[in-house]
This record gives structure tokens, sequence and C-alpha cells, in this order.
């Protein structure tokens, strides 16, 4: 994905359209992920990991949708229902809905505090330190310790906070910071509801 592909205003819009009150719509929010996943792209090497990672769990979603099953896939609350009714959320022939949306929502954990702190810092900050409070406080509980020295080591090869909005296309500060406020506020939203979802239905420690 090229780097220039990202827009942050498209990925607010996007982001925006995911929920209906506290009911998330999995196409909206796999559309959504798609132009986040460009994020990571940006971001570098340092979370070419989670890139590949995510293309896989969308292609999954994207499968779900357009399966014999697809009307039990129309939202999130309507897929862990039917998941944990019909007791396939540890399928072992194929990474469940449920499986498959938990790694997408512990990253989602981490672009909404990562925007968050982007839009609070000052231009000349840098984002290895920014990106790594971010990861240190969400992802990195779910890493095992090598993977979390590979980010910390890599992370220092990121630029400053204004030369990454430059590649982020947003040159205006006002309106990045604007874009930064609303995505990380729906991002947040979206983490929320389906946090207590999955705490209610006790699947956080799918493997």
């Amino acid at each position: 994905m090229a780097h220039e592909e990202f827009d942050l205003e498209k990925l607010e819009r996007l982001f925006s359209k995911c929920k209906d009150g506290d009911i998330i719509s999995i196409d909206a929010y796999v559309d959504a992920y798609e132009e986040l996943s460009k994020l990571f792209s940006i971001l570098g090497s340092v979370f070419g990991f989670v890139t590949s990672d995510v293309v896989e769990k969308i292609g999954i979603l994207r499968e779900y949708r357009t399966s014999e099953y697809s009307e039990k896939y129309i939202t999130i609350q309507s897929m862990i229902r039917h998941e944990v009714e019909t007791k396939t959320t540890n399928c072992k022939k194929k990474a469940s809905g449920s499986r498959t949306l938990l790694r997408l929502h512990r990253a989602l954990e981490f672009t909404a505090r990562l925007m968050k702190d982007l839009n609070t810092a000052d231009d000349h900050e840098k984002m290895s330190l920014i990106t790594k409070t971010a990861y240190d406080s969400t992802l990195a509980r779910h890493h095992p310790w090598l993977i979390r020295k590979g980010v910390h080591v890599a992370v220092y090869t990121l630029p400053t906070r204004k030369q990454f909005l430059e590649k982020l296309k947003v040159d205006n500060e006002e309106r990045a910071k604007d874009l930064l406020a609303k995505v990380s506020e729906h991002q947040e939203e979206i983490f929320i509801i389906t946090e207590e979802l999955y705490t209610k239905e006790k699947l956080h420690d799918l493997p």
C-alpha cells in the first residue's frame, strides 16, 4: 500500500460510520480498518508485522460476510452472539470471527492512543517517544518480550511529529489536530463497546 494513498480525512469519515448507537457494523469497521492499515505502513518496518496481520484479519472478516452465514456477521454484536451460541469462538478448523476481531480490537486501542498523543504533542516532539508510549500502554501487553524489544529499538527510526504529519498529507495544524481528535474519539468509543462485549462473554483469552 503506497504511503501517499493514506487519507486522514477519509479515515475519520469511515470510522464515524462504524456505529449506530452501540451497534457496530462489521462492513463499516473493516472498511475503516483497511484505510487504517495504511497508517501502519507509514510507521515503517517497525510495525510491518502488524500491517500483514491486519490485512489477513480484514480478509477473514470479509470472507465471513460473504459466507452462507453472512446474516450472522452483519454487526459485531450479532457475530459474537452467533459464535457464542454455536460454541465456535475457539474453532480449531478456521479462525473464528471473534478471535479475528480480537486482534484488530487490540491494535485499535493502540491507534486510538497514538492519535490522541499526536494531537496533543508539539511539532518537534519525536515520533519515537510518542509511538513507544502509546505502544507500551496498549499493544505491548499482548506481545512477547522479543517483539516488544524490537519495537523499542525500531521506533528510533521514526521522524518528528511535524515530518510524520506531512506524510499524512495534513499540513494545516488546526485541521490536523481536529482530525486526530475526531479519529481518536471514534476509535475509543468503538473500542469501549467492543471491550465490554468481550468482557461480558469472557472472550479476551481466545488463543
